[in-house]
């Protein structure tokens, strides 16, 4: 997701756009949204019922579930997040040889960037992906500038599609040890209802797990020093990247090597990125958490749901070290839960890191809740969807959306 989402008051005037985005949409949003979460939950039965088996299904029975449910969702006639627009005008600025990582001027002679600017009201996000993203998304739009926008964008779907199917052979191949622990991790991760609703919009986050799963699978396949370093490498699509490189490296000391050099690579060509965050991005960041463990204490006020989280996330923080210590599996998934729980806006598709940290011991109750909270996460849509809620519905969005931590007491 971008660093600021712009909201469009103008409902579904989005019809004119090439894809329709429901934003401030009221009732008929909240109609939108029930849909939605009506469908997640039916497909979230045999979901369950696939988890609850004792063994997982195979690969090719996967690879057309997994097939079967993105065309199914790829009948949507909407979307409810406007990321693909801006993932292909930085694609489009970079083509043109301008830099995503400023503000741009509007460019009314450029349909791609003209229709993600009034997506975004106006103001096209300043990119906050990696160059390595920036440099995917340019290719796609180049190669099919001739089709127009439309063919631009889908084709930006398509990719986050395909990378989400692919991330099922290289989770199998990834998660490896015994066969049946490998297609369980691609159970786990890829037939999630809410990874292939949000692999179908277009989020990003499916192309760089699976070349952060590639990493694995090389270290799997005793290649080590390649594995680490295509894992860090990954952070030069999305961030999340650089942390599933550094568990790698604390986990296997094999690809410590790797994962520093290629840490220290993407550290270095993404130095436009990190400046533009420093400079352009949190400065002018706002402080205004929905459907999180933050915004249920949002009554309180700012620091207090900060430090009440913070406090929380310690806790989880702690106990993970214990099971880590006890070289169990199920630590990483706490620590997982932990960057959770201080998200102030968790957006379904970070879901995707946290299914592929419940892979690893799929049997916990860690695992467990990780898995719900990719779905109650399906409620950060309803304030920008709908409306933006009042404070009261603010907080009870925020404690549905959290309530799956409850489950950690029990």
């Amino acid at each position: 997701m971008v660093a600021a989402r712009g909201r469009c008051s103008r409902g579904f005037d989005a019809l004119t756009q090439p894809l329709t985005v429901v934003t401030d949409a009221g009732t008929r949003g909240a109609w939108m949204v029930a849909l939605l979460f009506a469908a997640i939950a039916a497909a979230s039965l045999p979901y369950g019922w696939m988890l609850a088996r004792k063994r997982a299904p195979p690969l090719a029975a996967q690879f057309a579930i997994g097939i079967a449910a993105l065309a199914i969702a790829w009948c949507s006639p909407v979307l409810f997040s406007s990321d693909v627009y801006a993932y292909a005008a930085y694609g489009e600025l970079a083509r043109l040889g301008l830099n995503p990582y400023a503000y741009v001027a509007p460019m009314p002679g450029d349909v791609l960037i003209s229709d993600a600017m009034w997506q975004w009201n106006g103001t096209l996000p300043i990119c906050v992906y990696g160059p390595g993203f920036v440099a995917i998304a340019s290719a796609v739009v180049a190669l099919l500038a001739p089709l127009g926008a439309l063919a631009q964008l889908q084709g930006m779907r398509v990719l986050d599609s395909v990378a989400l199917l692919g991330c099922i052979a290289l989770a199998y191949a990834g998660f490896g040890g015994k066969r049946g622990s490998g297609l369980r991790a691609a159970a786990v991760i890829c037939l999630n209802p809410v990874a292939i609703w949000c692999a179908a919009e277009g989020h990003n986050d499916a192309l760089a797990l699976a070349a952060t799963l590639a990493g694995f699978a090389l270290v799997r396949a005793n290649l080590p020093t390649a594995g680490g370093a295509l894992t860090a490498l990954s952070a030069l699509i999305k961030s999340p990247g650089a942390a599933a490189a550094t568990g790698l490296a604390v986990s296997d000391r094999r690809a410590r090597i790797g994962a520093a050099l290629g840490l220290t690579v993407a550290i270095a060509v993404s130095f436009p990125l990190i400046a533009a965050a420093a400079t352009r991005v949190l400065p002018h960041g706002q402080y205004a958490p929905q459907a999180s463990l933050q915004a249920a204490f949002a009554l309180l006020g700012g620091p207090a749901a900060i430090a009440l989280s913070v406090v929380i996330a310690a806790g989880l923080a702690a106990h993970a070290l214990a099971l880590a210590r006890a070289r169990r599996d199920e630590g990483w998934i706490w620590l997982g839960l932990a960057a959770w729980a201080l998200i102030p806006n968790p957006y379904p598709w970070y879901a995707l890191w946290l299914t592929a940290l419940a892979a690893l011991a799929p049997k916990t109750r860690a695992a467990t809740v990780a898995i719900l909270l990719s779905f109650t996460s399906l409620l950060r849509y309803v304030p920008d969807a709908i409306a933006a809620p009042s404070p009261p519905i603010r907080v009870a969005l925020g404690i549905l959306a959290a309530l799956p931590f409850a489950a950690l007491l029990i």
